[in-house]
């Protein structure tokens, strides 16, 4: 069985290229989470169970006093306002918050 080399068009081309920049540029920059999907995130959970139901966060941040990391997520419909999960020691959620971002 002989298989036979079929060219691809520019514009099939184009359109792999587009879907791919933009599925990189939304894994770089992390997921927009909504209201609903917030309500997904509760105490005891662990970092992996919180990528698997929010996705990738915004920011994984680990500010010097706390025990655990923070991860940032953007909130749909909104400019100014995050959604952070801060972790415990354990690697498990021990509480979660929305802030609004202050801008100059």
């Amino acid at each position: 069985m002989k298989l036979k080399f079929v060219p691809l068009t520019p514009r099939v081309l184009l359109a792999a290229g587009l879907f791919l920049g933009a599925a990189a540029a939304q894994a770089a920059g992390g997921f927009t989470v909504t209201k609903g999907q917030e309500a997904l995130v509760k105490p005891g959970m662990s970092t992996a169970e919180v990528q698997s139901a929010l996705g990738h966060p915004e920011q994984n941040l680990h500010y010097r006093n706390e025990p655990g990391p923070t991860f940032t997520y953007s909130v749909a419909g909104t400019e100014d306002t995050v959604f952070d999960v801060d972790f415990g020691a354990n690697g498990q959620v021990a509480s979660t918050s929305e802030r609004v971002l202050q801008r100059n």
